[in-house]
């Protein structure tokens, strides 16, 4: 997988980037849901929630 950058668009109905994600997770989310519910990421089509999910849970895990 090719290195993500922090403006990379990870959810592109709600224009989520991957750094959005972990601003979200600097500012207490905990959980995959608590940054979809701060981000709206993976809320629109639904195309990218895998993605998305396993992005964050990564990050949580670090």
């Amino acid at each position: 997988m090719a290195t993500i950058k922090a403006d990379d668009i990870v959810c592109g109905c709600n224009n989520v980037t991957y750094e959005d994600l972990e601003n979200a997770i600097a500012n207490g989310a905990k959980s995959f849901e608590k940054v979809q519910e701060v981000t709206k990421a993976g809320t629109g089509c639904g195309g990218c929630t895998d993605t998305v999910k396993s992005l964050v849970n990564k990050m949580l895990s670090k």
